[in-house]
């Protein structure tokens, strides 16, 4: 097949909508065949094969006819655009095998082979219908439905009520963000074909957690740096830093409710001036929240707006217009330090060095940029563009409005296939293309308007008994989901976390009591056997007594006496010095791997003149062990020695047990 045909001479001079009006004109009688051909410009012998009906209607395509109907082709179309505007788009495999099984079920005859068109007939079927292959951009499920408009513009109108009259500079968003150790956005110039690389100082995976903000006026506020540790050292402080700049420390390196609280109350509000009220907006993060900095935040005058949920890419300042330029001179400035610190990590002061600089160079219109673009100031609820809204959702925003002004013009929607199909299967509605609902179609029932070929080339009659979307359902009908507890969320969209509701609510979960858990009952019996656990990086004292419980108001104390015998003689092997040892006492070893540690139970074999044992194995996953076929003998030092265990159990077959617990993992 040649996909990019070059005529071999030019067009007719006449449309095909001349030839139409000329044919019509000589059959009526109002022209002759000679005055039409000259006032069309067709020539008389086209016109006389015309009128006299000698050849059909010309095809656009200009050779011989489609392998299916333009109007099932159609269909196939549409129904690919809604899958792909579902977010749920088929690949070129999909697509060619959905249209050989259609083929295949109706019994369609076409020049396909094995019934599944290949990839000739792909290229044009995407040529003729405006469709492409692309790389489609993940997106989380839950960022989908957040662009509802119900949420959206209830957002808007929260907004609109707390900003009104109240000046830029007042205004502000805070967000945190990851700044990477390695540099990954900056491309580099090299040879054409050649791969390039860029020698890092690490794997490109360590992030450290900054947190900024500002306000509409284009103001900044000092940074908070979050590192992961458990405390800050001196030797992390630079020496050249952004005014007012902040750190801390937490275990994984992400923010924290204590972190934010303290970053709101010593930074935040020393630095936003002494004019009142002042509206705080950002993301509802758990760590954003708590009840303390919200009764804080009441009694400085601030109000707190939250954003809704998996909507920061749409109406974030912070993320809108200054994150992006902001990460860009990280990574060069960044790529700067690494070619003259060849190989060496970026140490934490530096870090914050670069950090100082890039945040005292943004352009403070990029601030105000942001707050125009989220709509926040000036106030704009149509930032959003009614493309990014699902179109379903929006027509039943636009609905329940007219209903709210209009209560008289307001009309019932009827449900359609497409949504009884939808809720059907439970898939969403994002779609703007023409209905897909199954039609009967044949080569016949084209429209005569539409390109066809002369009769001795159409093809037979399609007759649908498995339609095009019922094959398409059955690739998205929905599994069972698996049953999850129900959770109810306080609120789905944006709110003011700081009203007397939002307060209200907070305090209403914090006092709720859990309920105590009931006390079991042991059985009757005699005395139940100690049991000690041992804890891993512990110290001698780390084994826990269970109670010893009797049914007998009156115990025996030759029982009681022999029982603390028992325990003194345990403790005694638990408190044994590892320089006591002798040949036969056993003990619990710990090795040092790459990237972690194991413990053996072994039986020391020589004390001079170095310390020698020989080790056990664990028995599956339970508590018995036995010695291996091939004996481990090892020199093992004093201080890889955990404890002194008392001597085992001995069974048959070799196996031998020890009456404790043992918390570590046993190799």
């Amino acid at each position: 097949m040649i996909r990019n045909y070059i005529r071999k001479k030019a067009p007719p001079a006449y449309s095909k909508n001349d030839l139409k009006e000329a044919v019509q004109a000589v059959q009526r009688g109002t022209l002759t065949l000679y005055r039409a051909a000259l006032l069309y410009k067709i020539p008389k012998a086209t016109l006389f094969t015309h009128v006299k009906d000698k050849r059909g209607i010309k095809s656009n395509t200009g050779g011989r006819a489609p392998a299916l109907p333009y109007d099932v082709e159609q269909k196939f179309s549409n129904s690919i655009k809604i899958l792909e505007k579902w977010g749920m788009g088929l690949s070129k495999r999909e697509v060619l095998q959905l249209i050989g099984r259609y083929v295949k079920d109706n019994n369609i005859v076409t020049p396909f082979k094995n019934g599944v068109p290949g990839n000739d007939y792909f290229v044009r079927f995407t040529k003729a219908f405006h469709l492409s292959q692309k790389k489609p951009q993940s997106v989380e499920v839950a960022r989908k439905r957040s662009m509802d408009p119900f949420v959206m513009y209830d957002y808007f109108n929260i907004l609109k009520q707390h900003i009104e009259n109240i000046p830029a500079s007042q205004i502000y968003n805070i967000d945190e963000t990851g700044f990477c150790l390695d540099p990954s956005r900056i491309k580099v110039v090299g040879e054409k074909g050649r791969a390039a690389h860029r020698t890092t100082s690490g794997p490109a995976r360590e992030n450290i957690t900054v947190l900024l903000g500002g306000n509409a006026a284009g103001e900044k506020l000092p940074p908070l740096v979050v590192f992961k540790g458990k405390h800050i050292w001196n030797s992390w402080i630079p020496t050249e830093e952004y005014p007012g700049m902040t750190y801390s420390a937490t275990k994984n390196g992400w923010m924290k409710t204590e972190t934010f609280q303290k970053y709101f109350e010593n930074i935040f509000l020393p630095n936003i001036g002494k004019d009142r009220p002042t509206v705080l907006i950002y993301d509802g993060h758990t760590s954003h929240i708590s009840i303390s900095l919200i009764e804080k935040a009441i009694a400085n005058d601030v109000i707190i707006v939250k954003l809704p949920p998996h909507s920061s890419h749409l109406l974030q300042p912070m993320d809108l217009c200054v994150f992006k330029s902001l990460k860009m001179a990280w990574d060069a400035e960044l790529i700067k330090w690494q070619r003259q610190n060849y190989g060496t990590k970026l140490p934490k002061p530096m870090f914050c060095t670069i950090l100082s600089k890039i945040w005292s160079q943004v352009n403070p219109s990029l601030l105000i940029k942001g707050f125009e673009k989220g709509g926040i100031y000036p106030f704009n609820n149509e930032v959003i563009p009614v493309e990014h809204y699902d179109p379903e959702a929006y027509k039943r925003w636009c609905d329940s409005n007219c209903k709210n002004n209009n209560p008289e013009e307001a009309q019932v929607a009827q449900p359609n296939l497409r949504s009884t199909l939808e809720e059907r299967f439970n898939l969403p509605s994002t779609s703007t293309v023409p209905s897909i609902t199954p039609q009967t179609s044949s080569v016949n029932s084209i429209n005569p308007e539409m390109p066809s070929t002369s009769s001795e080339h159409q093809n037979p009659p399609v007759n649908n008994t498995t339609s095009f979307e019922s094959i398409l359902l059955e690739q998205l009908k929905q599994m069972p989901k698996p049953a999850k507890s129900i959770r109810k969320r306080v609120c789905i969209g944006a709110e003011v976390i700081t009203s007397l509701e939002a307060v209200a609510k907070l305090n209403e979960k914090a006092n709720k009591i859990k309920k105590p858990k009931k006390s079991t009952t042991k059985k009757d019996g005699k005395k139940l056997k100690r049991k000690q656990v041992y804890e891993e990086d512990t110290d001698e004292d780390s084994f826990e007594e269970m109670e010893v419980n009797t049914s007998d108001d009156d115990f025996d104390l030759d029982d009681e006496v022999n029982d603390l015998r028992e325990e003194e003689e345990f403790v005694k092997y638990l408190e044994k010095d590892p320089q006591e040892l002798k040949i036969g006492d056993w003990i619990l070893v710990k090795f040092a791997t790459k990237k972690s540690f194991k413990f053996y139970v072994g039986q020391v074999t020589e004390v001079e003149p170095c310390l020698e044992a020989k080790f056990a194995r664990r028995s599956g996953s339970s508590s018995q062990f036995h010695w291996p076929d091939t004996p481990d003998v090892s020199v093992i030092r004093r201080d890889e020695i955990q404890h002194c265990l008392p001597a085992p159990d001995i069974h048959r077959r070799g196996h031998f047990h020890f009456n404790i617990t043992f918390e570590q993992n046993i190799s």
